[in-house]
Protein backbone atom coordinates (compact mmCIF):
# COMPACT_ATOMS: atom_id res chain seq x y z
CA UNK A 1 0.00 0.00 0.00
CA UNK A 2 2.81 2.58 0.52
CA UNK A 3 3.88 2.18 -3.13
CA UNK A 4 0.80 2.97 -3.90
CA UNK A 5 0.87 6.14 -2.21
CA UNK A 6 4.78 7.41 -2.81
CA UNK A 7 3.62 7.26 -6.71
CA UNK A 8 0.52 9.42 -6.28
CA UNK A 9 2.30 11.73 -4.02
CA UNK A 10 5.00 11.59 -7.26
CA UNK A 11 2.69 12.19 -9.65
CA UNK A 12 1.51 15.08 -7.27
CA UNK A 13 4.94 16.17 -7.10
CA UNK A 14 5.67 16.03 -10.08
CA UNK A 15 2.27 18.24 -11.26
CA UNK A 16 2.97 20.76 -8.51
CA UNK A 17 6.74 21.47 -9.17
CA UNK A 18 7.32 20.34 -12.65
CA UNK A 19 10.64 19.97 -14.50
CA UNK A 20 12.09 22.44 -16.94
CA UNK A 21 10.75 20.03 -19.78
CA UNK A 22 7.42 20.12 -18.65
CA UNK A 23 6.80 23.81 -17.69
CA UNK A 24 7.49 24.36 -21.14
CA UNK A 25 4.38 21.90 -21.88
CA UNK A 26 2.62 23.63 -19.39
CA UNK A 27 2.65 27.31 -20.12
CA UNK A 28 2.38 26.28 -24.07
CA UNK A 29 -0.29 24.29 -23.73
CA UNK A 30 -1.97 27.02 -20.75
CA UNK A 31 -1.53 29.89 -22.58
CA UNK A 32 -3.10 28.19 -25.91
CA UNK A 33 -5.76 26.47 -24.38
CA UNK A 34 -6.51 30.57 -22.50
CA UNK A 35 -6.40 32.33 -26.10
CA UNK A 36 -8.93 29.32 -27.22
CA UNK A 37 -11.07 30.30 -24.55
CA UNK A 38 -11.20 34.15 -25.70
CA UNK A 39 -11.46 33.55 -29.38
CA UNK A 40 -14.12 30.90 -28.11
CA UNK A 41 -16.35 33.97 -25.82
CA UNK A 42 -15.39 36.56 -29.10
CA UNK A 43 -17.65 34.02 -31.05
CA UNK A 44 -14.17 33.81 -33.07
CA UNK A 45 -12.83 30.33 -32.51
CA UNK A 46 -14.91 28.95 -35.61
CA UNK A 47 -16.83 30.52 -38.56
CA UNK A 48 -20.22 28.56 -37.51
CA UNK A 49 -19.79 27.19 -33.51
CA UNK A 50 -19.39 28.01 -30.62
CA UNK A 51 -17.58 25.49 -27.98
CA UNK A 52 -18.53 23.92 -25.03
CA UNK A 53 -15.69 22.81 -23.18
CA UNK A 54 -16.93 20.51 -20.88
CA UNK A 55 -18.70 18.84 -24.27
CA UNK A 56 -14.92 18.65 -25.11
CA UNK A 57 -12.99 17.42 -22.41
CA UNK A 58 -15.88 14.31 -21.03
CA UNK A 59 -16.39 13.55 -25.25
CA UNK A 60 -20.11 15.11 -24.89
CA UNK A 61 -20.85 12.83 -22.21
CA UNK A 62 -22.14 15.85 -19.65
CA UNK A 63 -22.92 18.13 -23.28
CA UNK A 64 -22.50 18.99 -26.96
CA UNK A 65 -19.23 19.72 -27.62
CA UNK A 66 -20.01 21.87 -30.46
CA UNK A 67 -23.29 24.12 -31.13
CA UNK A 68 -24.77 26.50 -33.65
CA UNK A 69 -22.86 29.98 -33.27
CA UNK A 70 -25.95 31.81 -33.57
CA UNK A 71 -28.18 29.66 -31.06
CA UNK A 72 -25.13 28.75 -28.64
CA UNK A 73 -25.07 30.94 -25.09
CA UNK A 74 -22.27 33.36 -25.23
CA UNK A 75 -20.71 32.10 -21.93
CA UNK A 76 -21.15 29.04 -20.38
CA UNK A 77 -19.84 27.75 -16.51
CA UNK A 78 -17.55 25.72 -18.33
CA UNK A 79 -15.55 28.28 -19.95
CA UNK A 80 -14.78 29.57 -16.51
CA UNK A 81 -13.83 26.16 -15.40
CA UNK A 82 -11.43 25.78 -18.36
CA UNK A 83 -9.45 29.32 -18.22
CA UNK A 84 -8.94 28.44 -14.51
CA UNK A 85 -7.31 24.46 -15.74
CA UNK A 86 -5.36 26.54 -18.40
CA UNK A 87 -4.66 29.55 -16.08
CA UNK A 88 -3.30 26.53 -13.33
CA UNK A 89 -0.94 24.93 -15.42
CA UNK A 90 0.13 28.48 -16.57
CA UNK A 91 1.08 29.47 -13.14
CA UNK A 92 2.72 26.14 -12.42
CA UNK A 93 5.02 26.06 -15.37
CA UNK A 94 5.80 30.08 -15.03
CA UNK A 95 6.82 29.77 -11.27
CA UNK A 96 9.45 26.39 -12.05
CA UNK A 97 10.48 28.63 -15.26
CA UNK A 98 10.67 31.99 -12.74
CA UNK A 99 12.96 29.68 -10.31
CA UNK A 100 15.36 29.28 -13.34
CA UNK A 101 18.32 31.76 -13.99
CA UNK A 102 17.30 34.48 -16.00
CA UNK A 103 13.56 33.75 -15.02
CA UNK A 104 10.59 34.23 -17.55
CA UNK A 105 12.28 37.21 -19.39
CA UNK A 106 14.80 34.79 -20.16
CA UNK A 107 12.81 32.08 -21.11
CA UNK A 108 11.06 34.25 -23.64
CA UNK A 109 13.74 35.70 -24.87
CA UNK A 110 14.71 31.69 -25.47
CA UNK A 111 12.10 30.86 -27.16
CA UNK A 112 12.62 33.35 -29.55
CA UNK A 113 16.71 33.84 -30.13
CA UNK A 114 18.19 30.15 -29.58
CA UNK A 115 20.31 27.40 -31.97
CA UNK A 116 17.48 25.85 -33.80
CA UNK A 117 16.64 28.88 -35.30
CA UNK A 118 19.85 29.93 -36.53
CA UNK A 119 19.90 26.30 -38.09
CA UNK A 120 16.98 27.88 -40.33
CA UNK A 121 19.49 29.45 -42.97
CA UNK A 122 22.41 27.50 -41.75
CA UNK A 123 23.17 23.58 -42.34
CA UNK A 124 26.18 23.89 -40.28
CA UNK A 125 24.64 24.64 -37.08
CA UNK A 126 23.70 21.23 -36.34
CA UNK A 127 23.40 19.49 -39.63
CA UNK A 128 20.46 18.90 -42.04
CA UNK A 129 18.52 17.59 -39.48
CA UNK A 130 18.47 20.48 -37.28
CA UNK A 131 17.82 22.41 -40.71
CA UNK A 132 14.72 20.90 -41.52
CA UNK A 133 13.76 19.96 -38.08
CA UNK A 134 13.92 24.24 -37.42
CA UNK A 135 11.74 24.77 -40.70
CA UNK A 136 9.24 21.87 -39.68
CA UNK A 137 8.63 23.73 -36.91
CA UNK A 138 7.94 26.79 -38.47
CA UNK A 139 6.43 26.01 -40.67
CA UNK A 140 3.63 24.32 -38.49
CA UNK A 141 3.48 27.65 -36.40
CA UNK A 142 2.97 29.11 -39.20
CA UNK A 143 0.63 26.93 -41.05
CA UNK A 144 -1.74 26.95 -37.32
CA UNK A 145 -1.88 31.24 -37.47
CA UNK A 146 -2.91 30.79 -41.18
CA UNK A 147 -6.09 29.33 -41.21
CA UNK A 148 -6.87 30.24 -37.72
CA UNK A 149 -6.94 34.34 -39.04
CA UNK A 150 -7.44 33.62 -42.55
CA UNK A 151 -10.05 30.78 -41.98
CA UNK A 152 -11.39 31.23 -38.79
CA UNK A 153 -9.93 27.64 -38.35
CA UNK A 154 -8.92 28.11 -34.65
CA UNK A 155 -10.09 23.87 -34.01
CA UNK A 156 -10.34 22.59 -37.39
CA UNK A 157 -9.35 18.98 -37.17
CA UNK A 158 -7.31 19.18 -40.60
CA UNK A 159 -5.41 22.42 -39.09
CA UNK A 160 -4.33 20.55 -36.18
CA UNK A 161 -3.50 17.41 -37.82
CA UNK A 162 -1.43 19.50 -40.30
CA UNK A 163 0.29 21.53 -37.33
CA UNK A 164 1.30 18.84 -34.83
CA UNK A 165 2.31 16.53 -37.46
CA UNK A 166 5.17 19.49 -38.59
CA UNK A 167 5.50 19.96 -35.13
CA UNK A 168 6.42 16.53 -33.81
CA UNK A 169 8.18 15.74 -36.72
CA UNK A 170 10.49 19.43 -36.17
CA UNK A 171 10.93 17.99 -32.12
CA UNK A 172 12.03 14.85 -33.26
CA UNK A 173 14.56 15.95 -35.94
CA UNK A 174 16.09 18.98 -33.67
CA UNK A 175 16.20 16.57 -30.57
CA UNK A 176 17.82 13.91 -32.64
CA UNK A 177 20.45 16.27 -33.72
CA UNK A 178 21.36 17.97 -30.56
CA UNK A 179 21.47 14.26 -29.17
CA UNK A 180 25.10 13.34 -28.28
CA UNK A 181 26.87 11.71 -30.26
CA UNK A 182 27.70 8.00 -30.09
CA UNK A 183 31.77 7.30 -30.03
CA UNK A 184 32.93 4.90 -31.97
CA UNK A 185 34.77 1.66 -30.93
CA UNK A 186 37.78 0.22 -33.06
CA UNK A 187 37.26 -3.18 -31.70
Amino acid sequence: MSEVNETNDGFIQMVINPSQTLSNWFVGLGLLGIFLAVLNLLGEIHPSYRVSWSGVLTFELTNKAFENLDTAPAFVMSDIVFVAICGVFTVLGLKTINEQDGGVGAWVKSIFVNQTWMSLADPDNGGWSKTIGAWCLLLSVINYLYFGILSTGWIDPGVYSVTIGLMAFGFALVYAANSPKAEESNS
